[in-house]
């Protein structure tokens, strides 16, 4: 009979792995995990059979796990964090239910903990996590956007400390914004926050910031964000949510205060006015409390295609199609002979966007700029350039370094390249989304210029900034 152990290695650090998931992981025959996470213990599989995979096929990686493990291997499956938080137990379970698996059934099941991102980033910080406290994914693949915000609401009117996983990527910026509307109905905004991205690894960085001010600060899926409650308080650079010690005791001598007893509910104003009896009411706690039978988000939601295929991308072409109706959007409406497109090319005053290192190069034939900030530290010089000039994020440079062009625009100079800054970057991580890019593919007519194709997104440098806002904030999202 095989095996097959799901392991969380917590935030990757040799320090903050158990002994447990490290035996785990040395017992196994084969290992099986994203690849970011393989790197993060790659010290530790040396020898081993190995099956990386990337980002979004986590289905894969558990029903291969469950496969090999059937055939009788022993199969470490990783997950960072805990794998019972936001990580690969769940659907592990899904995909063991979809077999009929039994208890007893091949194969044997481990599940070893993990440290959860909220525990080893609270640490970093502080203790903000010392009284009632939650965790919220913003991450609305899997789950409907209108669940989590009444998850939000909910947390936010609790006052609970609250913990975001995933709260931003190159797709999804406009989440953790709207999160931050909601809370903002029930907290002050000097509420404490923490943004602790890569915790214990070697890119950490911590960000001691408030509520009114944390969307300023770059926020991606390597980010932690803790919102404090409204008792949360800083002191000394940390961030602590005081347990309630000081509601019942004198913290300086230790006695109990005045009305208060030890061991006996905190006595205050608006608390239970009797003990009620249950068994005189003729109640019996267990039956007091109704297991839910029905759900907005249930394990089916993983394999339901038609759920996945409602996508803000679609939505997005949509509004092109309305805006190109309303006038906004000029295409050409029959196609061009490439001939004929080359010869306007040359005639126009056109320019070219592309990508270099994660940032745009924009090139209009007498002017270079890099428009954007580098997610990684990268040497200009290594490449031939340095910077002439510079204008907060548009950077005017020389130097021999040549990059592919991929899109078409029209303008020049460094007013052009700010438009261009303003249409295309993301705010908070200043890098170019994905999810625009291939907006800006399917919605352009693919045409040759000097020779080489690209997409023609002329349209987008002649519509109004305003109209395009409209586009990115509602059906974009970002």
């Amino acid at each position: 009979m095989g095996t097959l152990n799901v392991v969380g290695i917590g935030p990757g650090n040799d320090l903050h792995i158990t002994p447990a998931a490290l035996s785990a992981i040395k017992s196994s025959e084969h290992v099986i995990g994203y690849t970011t996470y393989l790197r993060l213990i790659k010290k530790h599989i040396v020898g081993k059979e190995i099956t990386r995979t990337g980002m979004s096929e986590e289905i894969d990686r558990a029903m291969t796990a469950i496969k090999l493990a059937k055939e009788g291997k022993t199969v470490t499956l990783v997950s960072s964090g805990d794998a019972g938080v936001y990580g690969m137990m769940g659907l592990v379970f899904d995909c063991l239910k979809e077999l009929k698996w039994k208890r007893g059934d091949n194969p044997t099941l481990n599940i070893i903990p993990g440290i959860s991102a909220a525990n080893s980033c609270g640490s970093l910080v502080g203790a903000p996590l010392i009284h009632d406290s939650c965790t919220i994914s913003l991450s609305d693949l899997l789950t409907p956007w209108p669940v989590i915000e009444k998850r939000i609401e909910s947390a936010s009117k609790g006052d609970f400390v609250i913990s975001f996983y995933n709260p931003a990527s190159g797709r999804r910026q406009r989440q953790i914004v709207e999160a931050k509307k909601i809370i903002m109905e029930y907290r002050p905004g000097n509420t404490p926050v923490a943004l602790v991205k890569s915790g214990y690894r070697k890119r950490q960085d911590i960000v001691m910031t408030d509520l009114d001010n944390f969307l300023d600060y770059e926020i991606g899926m390597l980010t932690t964000v803790i919102v404090g409650s409204s008792q949360t308080y800083m002191y000394e650079g940390y961030m602590v949510t005081p347990r309630g010690h000081e509601n019942k005791y004198d913290l300086s001598s230790g006695d109990v205060k005045t009305g208060q007893r030890k061991t006996f509910s905190l006595k205050c104003e608006g608390d239970l006015k009797s003990q009620v009896d249950l068994k005189e009411e003729g109640l019996e706690l267990a039956k007091t409390y109704v297991t839910p039978t029905d759900s907005w988000v249930t394990p089916k939601d993983v394999n339901d295609k038609a759920f996945l295929n409602e996508s803000s991308e679609e939505s997005a072409l949509e509004a092109l199609e309305m805006l190109k109706g309303s006038g906004h959007l000029q295409f050409e409406e029959t196609k061009v002979e490439k001939k004929k497109v080359r010869n306007i090319l040359e005639t126009n005053d056109l320019s070219t966007l592309g990508l270099f290192h994660g940032v745009l190069w924009f090139e209009d034939k007498e002017e270079t700029f890099l428009i954007g900030d580098f997610k990684e530290p990268v040497s200009l010089e290594e490449h031939g350039l340095s910077i002439v000039e510079e204008a907060g994020s548009v950077k005017k440079i020389e130097g021999t370094s040549k990059v592919e062009p991929l899109f078409l625009w029209e303008g020049k100079g460094v007013e052009a390249a700010s438009d261009i800054y303003k249409k295309l970057i993301i705010y908070r991580n200043d890098s170019v989304s994905m999810r625009l890019q291939d907006v800006l593919k399917e919605s352009s007519e693919r045409v040759d210029f000097n020779g080489g194709p690209l997409f023609d997104v002329r349209w987008l440098a002649n519509m109004p900034q305003d109209v395009w806002d409209c586009v990115r904030e509602t059906k974009l999202k970002c």
